[in-house]
């Protein structure tokens, strides 16, 4: 039998053929390279995988270390991430805001719907590569709180002290205003907080080292005073005297009984001697019910206050009794070893 042999001319088309190939096959695989090696540069491929890298998969603690965001001082680091964490927990996107596509550097936001909650950018580098350069976060819905609290009370939000740094306003107490000018008088300390990214807990130490409530209106945290402790001996001359006051006042005592417990020359003492009583009802009897002793404060060694509030019956002649309320602050100093009354206010 004759043995086939393959012609020459088909011999070369062949292996010119499989030549062919192998090449194709080689510069395709270094053409496919040279495009993805592109696309790798190419500043849409290093944009999209910086947004997937940093907000898609949420790397919170390079995002923050790249932002520069720092918590306020009275948090810490994990309550800043805990809330950019929970901040990105919607679905995000992305764009380029840049406004010349030559520019060397492009720039980019990130949305969470309609609201824009980042910006990051990239520039080229001596090599004219692209690499991100900077990270922008605008976040919102961070927590300020607004506290008011007597200056001589010492305020802590999650265990640190509240400097004075972040009052934001002083007004005086009311009491203030019937105080000599030389006996320290108590004032209302406004502080403002911000940056805080949960609920505080926010805490009250007052001069006498006691842990008054916070009482929250209209959005305001107020000291809710713990008085001082009172004097026995000074609220029951303050009692008597405002029972003694009552009193006068209807015809009931007379002035000079009054006198005896306010200051001499004080425009209070003048008033109550000059006072014509044009008021007072006719009645057979008095008598005084509820009374109470509140807001005792000692503004120093020599000066308090104290908030006296009761009944002042008056027995009337064949009608119903008359009950007068009575509530008045007394401000007293101590005068030759007496404490003498030398302002009041109605409350």
């Amino acid at each position: 039998m004759k043995k086939f042999r393959l012609p020459l001319f088909y011999k070369i088309y062949f292996v010119v053929l499989l030549f062919l190939v192998a090449f194709l096959c080689l510069f395709s695989v270094w053409f496919n390279g040279v495009i993805s090696a592109y696309n790798e540069r190419i500043p849409e491929t290093i944009s999209r995988r910086f947004f997937e890298d940093m907000f898609v998969n949420k790397n919170v603690p390079e995002i923050v270390k790249m932002s520069g965001i720092t918590p306020c001082e009275f948090e810490t680091d994990t309550d800043m991430e805990n809330f950019i964490l929970d901040y990105l927990s919607e679905e995000l996107s992305y764009a380029n805001i840049s406004s010349n596509s030559d520019d060397e550097t492009k720039r980019y936001i990130v949305k969470k719907g309609d609201y824009k909650i980042a910006s990051f950018a990239l520039k080229i580098d001596e090599n004219g590569e692209y690499f991100p350069c900077e990270l922008k976060l605008h976040i919102s819905g961070q927590i300020s709180k607004t506290y008011k609290l007597l200056d001589t009370s010492e305020l802590k939000i999650n265990g640190v002290v509240v400097s004075p740094d972040y009052i934001t306003e002083i007004v005086p107490h009311k009491n203030s205003a019937y105080l000599p000018d030389n006996v320290p008088a108590p004032r209302w300390a406004t502080y403002t907080v911000s940056g805080l990214t949960k609920e505080p807990c926010a805490t009250v130490t007052d001069r006498n080292r006691n842990s008054p409530q916070l009482i929250e209106t209209d959005g305001i945290y107020t000291e809710e005073i713990i008085y001082d402790t009172q004097d026995p001996e000074i609220t029951q001359l303050l009692l008597n005297a405002a029972r003694q006051y009552a009193m006068c006042m209807q015809h009931d005592a007379t002035k000079a009984s009054v006198l005896v417990y306010y200051e001499r020359g004080t425009d209070l003492y003048k008033s109550i001697q000059s006072v014509l009583n044009i008021f007072a009802l006719d009645h057979s009897g008095y008598g005084f019910e509820d009374e109470q002793t509140t807001e005792f404060m000692r503004y120093d060694k020599n000066t308090v206050s104290l908030r006296i509030s009761f009944t002042h019956i008056l027995k009337m002649y064949g009608k119903k009794d008359y009950r007068d309320i009575t509530d008045i602050t007394f401000f007293a100093r101590n005068i030759d070893g007496e404490y003498k009354i030398f302002a009041q206010i109605n409350n």
